[in-house]
Order: structure tokens, then C-alpha cells, then sequence
């Protein structure tokens, strides 16, 4: 009967520490991946972008500016990311973000205040959602997939850019 109890309660121990390493290793997944969305919401040329994206073709960006309505494999968000290259001043303020993560995938889900000039000069203000989905190859958070929106109002058809809610 002792040996039973030594046995079960070694077994206990050893499913408590399995449990904790769990934890901390979601836990630091989701500083990693929060340090990663800060990074990225500035970057404005696609080869600053491409260092956090996937390097196969199944990366897919659905973004709030388009056409088109997505834009699917490496080059074709390393290029809608180069559309961003004439941005001078950015500014992003999370206004709230919250990450999940398994230890191979990651989402992360955010609601951000975006400022700026474009590259004519004039100021811009827009507040936005994006989704980010991560998956962590060779040890590496790399983006796979985001979608950027902005709410609509159903009766005008108008974006709300300013959304406060």
C-alpha cells in the first residue's frame, strides 16, 4: 500500500510540473507574440514585412484596403506591404489586444489607433481590427495569416475609420 501511494502521488507530482512548464511556455508565448504585433504594426516596406511572414505561399492577407479582396501567397503581401513604403510619422497605439496560443499556433486579436502622413503629406487618423494568426516553425513565430477590418454601418454602407466602440 505504500509503494501504491509513492507511485501515485510521484505521478501527481510529475503531472503538476508537466502542467506548469505548459503554462510558462504559453505564457511566454503570448510576450513573444505581443512583442511581434508591436514590431510589425509599424513596418512599412514589404521587406521589413516578410521577416515576420511565413516564407511559404499558403500566407494569406485579407486587409481592409483593396482591391482585391485578399491577397494570397509571399509576393503578393510582400507587395501589398510595399504599398505602405511612403507612410512618414506612424503611430500605432493598441487599444486593446489579446493573444491564445497552443505553442504552435497563436492568435492574436487587436483593435489599434493608426496615425500618420502619407507620401502626398496628409495626415491620416484610422482605428482598426486585425487579426493575426501565428505558427511557430523551427522555433520561429511566423505570420500565416491576418485580417485587418473596420466595422460598417449597415444602413449607409460607410466604413466607420474612427470606430470608438
Amino acid at each position: 500500500m505504500k509503494r501504491f501511494n509513492f507511485v501515485m502521488a510521484s505521478l501527481a507530482i510529475f503531472a503538476a510540473l508537466i502542467c506548469a512548464l505548459a503554462l510558462g511556455a504559453r505564457a511566454d508565448d503570448k510576450q513573444e507574440i505581443s512583442d511581434l504585433e508591436h514590431k510589425i504594426a509599424t513596418v512599412t516596406t514589404g521587406d521589413e514585412a516578410m521577416k515576420y511572414y511565413d516564407s511559404g505561399d499558403d500566407v494569406v492577407v485579407f486587409d481592409v484596403m483593396g482591391p482585391p479582396r485578399e491577397f494570397a501567397g509571399h509576393k503578393a503581401v510582400h507587395d501589398h506591404a510595399d504599398e505602405f513604403s511612403g507612410i512618414k510619422d506612424e503611430k500605432v497605439d493598441f487599444l486593446e489586444l489579446q493573444v491564445v496560443s497552443d505553442g504552435k499556433l497563436a492568435l492574436a486579436r487587436s483593435v489599434q489607433h493608426f496615425t500618420g502622413k502619407g507620401a502626398d503629406g496628409k495626415p491620416f487618423d484610422s482605428t482598426f481590427r486585425v487579426t493575426d494568426v501565428w505558427r511557430k516553425t523551427n522555433g520561429q513565430w511566423k505570420l500565416i495569416h491576418t485580417h485587418v477590418s473596420v466595422p460598417v454601418d449597415m444602413k449607409t454602407g460607410k466604413a466607420d475609420m474612427a470606430s470608438k466602440m
